[in-house]
């Protein structure tokens, strides 16, 4: 491992490089339109949780836009191993990211753009830091409404985030730190990089459309079936949501994170939930089964450059 890599690393133009020299191109559509999906998966105690979901919706996002790569499946896993490896991260938060690329004329014409992918391992990121997520955070329902579906397909995940941005700065004004937006029909979607779940009349409720099919949402709605709690997804009013007993956010990017106040009120008694705490406690318990757990070898010597062919030859 290169010393310099301990903070993290990106695999980009085919090399293993310190994640303060990965640049793209500004001409990259990627760049200039947020023409790009990506996806992010953790490394907890040594292993990817879940690996395989994240790469099947890559690959689901990759069609969609109709983005090619060099790299098949195997070989993003594979990359991806090799970031973290090199960087002798046991708990990290990994980026999978293909870019439109630049455009071979002036004409931008995205027929004849050659994709880009590039891998990030950096230290574990958490959404809200885990004290501030015992006692619990404040959202807004935000009076920015999400980009409609139609326009930007919410199952992709994308960098289109202006509505989360111009979110985040109303939520900052009122005295929060979180927002959830509504969509045109009224109806509770998602915030920036989280899920939500609601407790509402014993039906614990996560939106139904509208939103990323995230990861940790499904982990959450497993989970929920072995405690008998009943779990859908369904949609959810504004005013349904402010009646919650208990809500959280589920992401990767740390897991499940209660909502103690919602618009300023208190959320049920204003901490964290029963069902919130032990749904909480069985996700990182979950992290140990074995049928989710993909194990990195740290010892391992790749002499293949993670199988991604001669244009690695020059990594470190």
């Amino acid at each position: 491992m290169s010393a310099s890599f301990g903070e993290g690393i990106a695999f980009i133009d085919g090399r293993f490089v310190p994640k303060g020299e990965a640049t793209i191109s500004v001409f990259d559509l990627g760049f200039l339109l947020s023409d790009a999906t990506y996806d992010v998966v953790h490394v907890w105690h040594g292993a990817f949780f879940r690996l395989e979901d994240h790469l099947d919706r890559f690959l689901g996002s990759l069609a969609k836009l109709r983005m090619e790569l060099d790299h098949d499946r195997e070989a993003i896993a594979r990359i991806a191993t090799e970031c973290v490896r090199r960087a002798g991260l046991r708990d990290a938060f990994v980026q999978i990211i293909a870019t439109r690329g630049r455009p071979s004329d002036g004409r931008r014409d995205l027929r004849k753009c050659q994709n880009n992918f590039i891998a990030l391992a950096l230290p574990f990121v958490w959404l809200v830091e885990p004290e501030q997520a015992e006692a619990g955070v404040s959202m807004i329902i935000s009076e920015v409404l999400r980009i409609p579906a139609r326009s930007v397909d919410p199952t992709v995940k994308n960098f289109n985030r202006l509505d989360f941005s111009q979110s985040l700065f109303e939520a900052y004004d009122k005295g929060a730190e979180y927002a959830v937006l509504l969509d045109t029909d009224g109806h509770v979607t998602e915030g920036l990089g989280y899920n939500l779940f609601a407790l509402i009349g014993g039906r614990l409720i996560s939106p139904a459309s509208g939103v990323l099919e995230g990861v940790t949402r499904s982990t959450v709605l497993e989970m929920a079936k072995q405690t008998n709690l009943n779990a859908e997804l369904a949609d959810i009013t504004a005013g349904e949501l402010r009646g919650a007993d208990e809500i959280f956010m589920a992401t990767t990017a740390g897991g499940i994170t209660p909502v103690s106040q919602l618009d300023g009120a208190p959320v049920g008694r204003g901490v964290a939930g029963p069902h919130t705490q032990r749904l909480r406690e069985m996700y990182w318990a979950w992290h140990d089964r074995p049928e989710y757990r993909t194990p990195i070898d740290y010892e391992a010597v790749d002499d293949t450059q993670a199988g991604i062919g001669a244009r690695a030859g020059a990594a470190e």
